[in-house]
């Protein structure tokens, strides 16, 4: 099971199995601060603890993404993970490509990380690779899906034909997306990452902004 936690504009997926032994998951920390208490809300409404979450699955190193990833990883214990490249840049504060669309784009972007989306430093404790299984939902496989930034990576579960995409694809408008502009590291890559998780075979797409996507209203970019 699944609960999306709705952060602002961003969501956040925290995975909850029967076999309790095996704690809680959450797939990318939303904006600093907020997003904390997000989390801790929504894991004491489960009736557990805050111990009780033991990895968190960063898709990409954005603001909206991994804002609260250090404070949430001190407080609860859980893991870090992330991609090579996402991670270094977690560790750094920032971000892990150049943000396109000159001067006025530069400015706002650097307006909302000095606002509200700041960027506190994380340190990763396991570095993620495509192909790399982990022990959740019946094993969670690393997808890479580059293009929004050069490390993004998604978490497909075969087991239930659920797929946790980050901004790999977008959702605000109702059906799957992958939105081109100057905010995305590489748009063909982005396209080319789009049209491989299509051959994946899910029946619910879960992205990073948007609607869970589920059934007959599943139709990938092409």
């Amino acid at each position: 099971m699944f609960h999306r936690l709705s952060n602002a504009f961003v969501n956040l997926y925290l995975i909850e199995e029967p076999n309790e032994t095996n704690g809680l998951t959450l797939i990318d920390a939303g904006l600093a601060k907020s997003a904390t208490q997000l989390v801790l809300r929504k894991i004491a409404e489960l009736g557990r603890q805050p111990n009780d979450l033991k990895r968190i699955l960063i898709t990409h190193a954005d603001a909206d993404h991994y804002g609260s990833a250090a404070e949430l990883k001190a407080i609860t214990g859980a893991r870090l993970y992330a991609s090579a490249a996402e991670a270094e840049a977690m560790r750094q504060g920032r971000t892990s490509r150049k943000i396109g669309g000159g001067i006025f784009m530069n400015a706002a972007m650097g307006l909302l990380e000095r606002t509200i989306m700041k960027m506190p430093p994380a340190q990763v404790d396991d570095v993620l690779v495509a192909g790399q299984v982990l022990p959740v939902l019946g094993g969670l496989h690393v997808i890479a899906s580059p293009g929004h930034t050069p490390e993004h990576v998604s978490f497909y579960a075969p087991a239930h034909k659920l797929l946790f995409t980050g901004d790999s694809l977008n959702a605000n408008s109702g059906k799957l997306r992958w939105i081109k502009g100057s905010i995305q590291w590489n748009n063909d890559a982005g396209l080319a990452s789009a049209r491989e998780q299509a051959k994946l075979g899910a029946h619910t797409v879960c992205c990073g902004h948007g609607v869970v996507i589920t059934g007959n209203n599943i139709a990938f970019p092409s």
